[in-house]
């Protein structure tokens, strides 16, 4: 007696089913077309089927929805994974499409610089950098072959870098303001007193030979003078950082900070003595313009 008390427990919604099925069944019986029978039989026997194939469906529409859900979340999850292949492939792309307007903001910037029409200008790229504790010099894709001097002094916008001390058939070393054996005759451009800066091999300058009584102030604007140097007059070599009194009480300590990120440049200009002005661009290209 147990034994059919559990499995009726464990099957009751399928006798229930059953039931309800058997019951329907009956009825439909009973109120076949072209019997007289009562109305409330015809309407509870239709009841009844309609709320059997309620359940018996039930479970097929719920599969068909859930396979329909299925299917949607694989093609969303094929798609996933189609975006996430394409971005990484134009994440590259991106990057280098930046890069490249972030080059071309820099060159407009280098062709943009006012200078003497005397002189020839060369553009050119930092292919490496060979700074140590004890010296600071840069390495530039432009030589001999391009027309690269000795001295000639190498421009960015923002002012001067240094000057070529060394040259290949195909590339130069330039000597950075920085570097403890670079020396620029300057002035003030606000009292044009002269002097000469000088790197110490830090991210600083010196400015050197400046009296104790002439007027220079934080804040001041140092140019090249042009005298006895490289360097054409009126470059921008930094700005005043401190006034001090000297070692020795006949000159001021004059530190400078330099107008240039040293630590940034890539692209550069230099300016040899001439009648044409040569750019070259990143992809090595030679460009000559005529000056009128």
């Amino acid at each position: 007696m147990d034994y059919f008390l559990v499995l009726i427990r464990e099957h009751r919604h399928a006798i229930v089913a059953a039931s309800m099925l058997i019951l329907s069944l009956l009825l439909l019986l009973a109120v076949r077309p072209g019997t007289h029978s009562p109305e409330f039989l015809e309407d509870a026997a239709l009841d009844a089927i309609g709320y059997i194939q309620n359940i018996v469906q039930s479970p097929v529409l719920a599969y068909r929805d859930l396979a329909t859900k299925f299917g949607q979340w694989q093609n969303l999850d094929e798609e996933n994974r189609r975006f996430s292949e394409e971005l990484k492939l134009l994440r590259p792309l991106g990057t280098r499409v930046v890069e490249l307007e972030m080059e071309n903001r820099r060159l407009r910037q280098l062709l943009n610089m006012s200078l003497d029409p005397g002189l020839k200008s060369l553009g050119a790229s930092v292919v490496g950098d060979t700074s140590t504790a004890f010296a600071n010099v840069l390495l530039i894709d432009a030589g001999r072959d391009q027309g690269v001097k000795i001295n000639a002094s190498v421009l960015v916008p923002e002012g001067i870098v240094g000057r070529v001390v060394q040259t290949g058939t195909t590339s130069s070393l330039v000597l950075t303001l920085l570097d403890l054996n670079s020396r620029v005759p300057a002035m003030v451009q606000r009292t044009r007193v002269r002097g000469i800066v000088a790197g110490i091999n830090g991210q600083k300058l010196s400015m050197e030979y400046i009296g104790k009584d002439d007027d220079v102030r934080v804040g001041d604007q140092i140019l090249t003078s042009g005298i006895a140097g490289s360097f054409p007059k009126g470059l921008l070599i930094g700005t005043v950082l401190e006034v001090k009194e000297g070692d020795t009480g006949l000159f001021q300590h004059v530190e400078i900070q330099p107008s240039v990120d040293f630590d940034r440049v890539e692209e550069v200009r230099l300016l040899i003595p001439g009648r044409q002005s040569v750019i070259i661009d990143s992809s090595k290209h030679l460009n000559v313009m005529k000056k009128p």
